[in-house]
């Protein structure tokens, strides 16, 4: 029997409850399918009855009374039955399914963590993602324990955008969002697609940083007589134009030193690339001493790949003499108020250094072993990547450098 409830009404129920030690349960007559469950301990809570959308008779808890009142019972009642009716809305397997989710992500099933390393093993992912997993990391370390099923593009845009690095962060990005896309195909579903709106947290320029001469003649010197592997290999980047990750993972059976070449096995543009060495080149790895066919060619002491590159880098420019360390905040700045150079530039400045002496853009997008030289079209036919005119070039590029350096000591003797 349904009537019309109103507080007194629960109250005179819940003292023949306590009365009698027997549950009461009054069905409302202002709004179908809700009661209030009234148990002999005092407690009062509001329950919905309603039939899905097959058909089949479910109970679901709204709240309990009085923190709910009797009006804001109908209310949520109402729209329970709606999306229960008419949404195919499931309450119950929601809640069962949000704590299967927290007892599996703190096993770590589920997680932003578990989802990076399925896309690393079979997700196809680019070679660009193993260097730039470890900024994923750094960036979003908050959130790698969050369960994909309940992950939101607000959660990582707050990280990222929170990041204090806007350079690093934006790098973050760049690389997670591949794998998002990948997470979030439609015979995959392992996040809502919305997150894969992540956006890039501030636009960064394009570095255009080129080291001039007169750094050139500080710091080619420093490179020269260190035996720090940091070191040699910055200038083993600068005499080939290579890029950090390749030179970082190059092992001595890559190196021919009877041909005088260096093969990367994996590129960028996913192809191998042969680097013909120059006599600078060549005599710099024959000072370091061939190691074992799977040893790496730059290392630590223990054989492991090297890291920290913002020290090094900062180490060998006060050893130039061009920058100093702040007194107020100990950071290193360069003496002219420049922005300070990275490994990267390097290798722009190797590029600059050619299109200044002549050589032919072509000849310098081969040396920089780019995916298309001249035009994608053209990359189509033409398949020469013109190793002998690359060989003339980097040889080029090694003696202006020598030229540069022996004409600073000329001029200072």
């Amino acid at each position: 029997m349904r009537i019309k409830l109103t507080d007194q009404a629960i109250n005179k129920a819940a003292r023949d409850a306590e009365t009698d030690g027997k549950r009461r349960e009054l069905a409302d007559l202002g709004c179908p399918g809700l009661r209030i469950r009234v148990a002999p301990t005092g407690g009062r809570s509001w329950i919905l009855g309603a039939r899905d959308k097959i058909g089949r008779a479910r109970r679901f808890s709204l709240g309990s009374y009085p923190a709910m009142g009797i009006s804001a019972a109908r209310e949520a009642a109402r729209a329970m039955r709606h999306k229960v009716k008419n949404e195919g809305a499931d309450p119950i397997a929601d809640k069962r399914r949000n704590i299967a989710i927290g007892k599996q992500s703190k096993a770590g099933i589920g997680t932003l963590k578990a989802l990076l390393d399925i896309y690393e093993t079979h997700g196809n992912a680019p070679k660009s993602w193993f260097p730039g997993r470890a900024r994923v990391v750094l960036v979003f370390r908050k959130v790698l324990d969050q369960p994909c099923a309940i992950l939101t593009v607000g959660d990582l845009q707050l990280q990222a955008d929170g990041y204090h690095s806007p350079k690093s962060a934006a790098f973050a990005v760049r690389t997670l969002r591949p794998a998002l896309k990948w997470a979030a195909q439609p015979g995959r579903a392992y996040i809502a697609r919305d997150v894969t709106q992540l956006v890039v947290p501030a636009t960064i320029e394009a570095r255009k940083r080129v080291l001039s001469r007169e750094e050139i003649r500080a710091v080619v010197p420093v490179l020269r007589i260190s035996e720090r592997a940091h070191d040699r290999m910055s200038h083993f980047l600068l005499l080939t134009l290579a890029r950090r990750e390749e030179a970082g993972a190059a092992r001595w059976r890559h190196i021919d030193l009877k041909a005088g070449t260096w093969t990367i096995p994996e590129t960028k543009n996913g192809e191998p690339h042969v680097v013909p060495l120059s006599r600078q080149a060549h005599d710099l790895l024959t000072a370091i001493g061939a190691g074992g066919a799977d040893t790496l060619v730059f290392t630590t002491g223990k054989g492991a790949p090297l890291g920290n590159w913002d020290r090094a880098t900062k180490r060998v420019i006060l050893a130039s003499g061009l920058g100093v360390k702040d007194k107020k905040t100990g950071a290193v700045v360069m003496k002219d108020g420049s922005p300070l150079w990275t490994r990267h530039d390097l290798r722009r400045t190797g590029a600059t250094m050619l299109g200044e002496l002549g050589v032919l853009p072509d000849i310098v997008e081969a040396a920089l072993n780019h995916v298309a030289i001249r035009s994608p079209l053209a990359a189509v036919y033409n398949r020469s990547r013109y190793r002998p005119q690359v060989a003339a070039a980097l040889q080029l590029l090694a003696d202006e450098l020598d030229r540069i350096v022996t004409d600073a000591d000329r001029l200072a003797a």
